[in-house]
C-alpha cells in the first residue's frame, strides 16, 4: 500500500471538486439543483472540509486495495483507470441516481454529480495504481 499515492488521490478528489463545482464550471446549475446559493456554498466551515477530505482519503484507500496486482501487457495507469471506473459506474453512480431521484433532484443536478464522481474516481484509480509498486 502506497500512502503517498492514497494522499495524492485524496488531494485530487478535493481539487477536482473545487474545479468541477466552481461557479464558472458546473457550480451554478448544480447549486440551483441543490437549492443552494453561492453564499451558502462559500460558507463551508473547516470541519466540513476536513470531513470531505477524510472521505476522500477513504475512497483513495479503498481504490488502492488491489493496486499491487498487474495485468500482463497493461500499463498500470490504464489498469487503475479501469479499477476506478468499474466501482464508480457500478456502485457509486446507481446509488447517487437513486438517492437523487427520491430527493426529486433535477436531471442536470444528477448528471453533474454522477459525472464528477465517475470521472474523479476513474482518475484516482489511475493515480493510485500508477504510483503503487508492483
Amino acid at each position: 500500500m502506497n500512502y503517498v499515492a492514497i494522499l495524492l488521490g485524496a488531494v485530487f478528489i478535493m481539487f477536482m471538486g473545487f474545479l468541477w463545482f466552481h461557479p464558472k464550471a458546473f457550480g451554478q446549475p448544480w447549486m440551483k439543483g441543490a437549492n443552494l446559493t453561492e453564499e451558502e456554498m462559500n460558507d463551508a466551515n473547516p470541519l466540513m472540509m476536513l470531513g470531505a477530505f477524510i472521505m476522500a482519503l477513504v475512497l483513495a484507500w479503498a481504490t488502492s486495495r488491489y493496486a499491487g496486482h498487474t495485468e500482463e501487457g497493461m500499463n498500470q495507469f490504464v489498469h487503475g483507470l479501469y479499477h476506478g471506473f468499474m466501482p464508480a459506474i457500478l456502485y457509486v453512480a446507481p446509488v447517487l441516481v437513486s438517492k437523487s431521484i427520491f430527493e426529486k433532484k433535477s436531471l442536470s443536478f444528477i448528471l453533474i454529480t454522477v459525472a464528477y464522481w465517475v470521472l474523479t474516481l476513474t482518475v484516482v484509480g489511475g493515480i493510485v495504481y500508477a504510483l503503487t509498486p508492483q
